[in-house]
């Protein structure tokens, strides 16, 4: 996989994924695995915005850096790749193909 199809890959999150907002972030449950999750507030963003609106991750970007006022790219684009990882390791996500 080039770095264009990883940028471009969207994931969903799985039926079985219960996403509940809070009021200083959310909670993420998955009633198959057991595994549950407590998300900050930039994480519950990048969450509604990656797996439920479908956003590009330069569209998340562009919203996190606004939102939150953050100048580094490099580091949001890290922190985002780091996040995507994070819910496919713990089995969140899936493709949304």
């Amino acid at each position: 996989m080039n770095r264009d199809d990883k940028t471009m890959m969207k994931y969903k999150l799985k039926s079985s994924v219960v996403y509940r907002k809070e009021e200083d972030g959310a909670l993420i449950y998955d009633h198959e695995s057991g595994n549950m999750k407590p998300l900050n507030e930039i994480a519950a963003a990048m969450c509604e915005l990656m797996f439920m609106e479908f956003k590009s991750k330069e569209d998340t970007l562009s919203v996190i850096k606004s939102k939150w006022r953050v100048s580094d790219d490099d580091l949001v684009r890290h922190d985002i790749d780091e996040f995507i990882a994070g819910m496919k390791k713990f089995g969140f996500i899936v493709p949304a193909e």
